[in-house]
């Protein structure tokens, strides 16, 4: 499909005997939000380390905007706004400096920093430098950084890790307006209301594999649990029981 802004084809990685993420496949239309779930070590961030080119592919190949990610063509990445799980920020710049460093990598316009800075709620400590941030606010200018520029895709590793119920709650409506506007988003979350809420698809992953796919009512029907906590479903399904079935 032409409006795809992410497709990956059959994509593995293995470490030495161990594999990694072995032969996942997925895409994410214009206005959609996809979310990765599993287990640690399941392979989600290793998948999304070759999703944003910080890592090949021993195989298969990822596709941006419709670009191949392994041809490293110039501007292919300005396409991909990244929220890594492990932020690694500049110590020795203040918020806002490292907002203006990231627009001007991005070549995007700086007069968006403001909006960023007072939606995140970082304009009491835009003039600090980023060491002297908590979790919440690192992960907070993270997000700002991610938004920045008009990035068509956007992957975000754990977004809601160090944040305040207040500030989940704005990220999910942030979300969901940014998807009504056309960009897509990949997301990885043990979070599962959240997730059930924002997503229209869910992939779940085990053992490197992606062993279960679907919207949030079509991973309960599979399960058979239609009343169940959205956590009690991805126990479930992540465990192998109703998958089998699924014709």
């Amino acid at each position: 499909m032409s409006d795809w802004l992410l497709r990956v084809d059959g994509v593995t990685k293995r470490f030495g005997r161990l594999i990694a993420v072995d032969g996942v496949s997925l895409a994410i239309a214009g206005g959609e939000v996809y979310s990765l779930v599993g287990a640690n070590g399941a392979g989600k961030s290793t998948l999304i380390r070759m999703i944003t080119g910080i890592s090949e592919p021993d195989s298969g190949r990822v596709f941006i905007s419709g670009e191949d990610l392994s041809h490293r063509l110039p501007g292919t990445k300005r396409h991909l706004g990244y929220l890594p799980e492990e932020l690694v920020l500049y110590e020795r710049l203040t918020g806002q400096e490292y907002l203006r460093l990231v627009a001007g990598l991005k070549e995007t316009d700086v007069g968006q920093i403001a909006g960023e800075i007072e939606y995140f709620e970082l304009a009491a400590v835009q003039n600090k430098l980023v060491g002297e941030y908590s979790l919440g606010m690192r992960k907070k200018l993270g997000l700002a950084a991610a938004m920045i520029g008009g990035a068509e895709l956007l992957v975000l590793d754990e977004p809601l890790n160090g944040l305040d119920v207040e500030m989940m709650r704005k990220l999910r409506e942030r979300i969901e307006r940014e998807r009504n506007r056309g960009r897509a988003f990949l997301i990885s979350s043990h979070v599962m209301s959240f997730v059930e809420r924002v997503s229209e698809q869910v992939g779940i992953m085990k053992a490197g594999k992606i062993i279960a796919e679907g919207s949030p009512i079509e991973l309960r029907a599979l399960s058979g649990m239609a009343d169940a906590q959205f956590e009690d479903v991805f126990f479930h399904l992540a465990s192998g029981q109703g998958i089998g079935n699924s014709g």
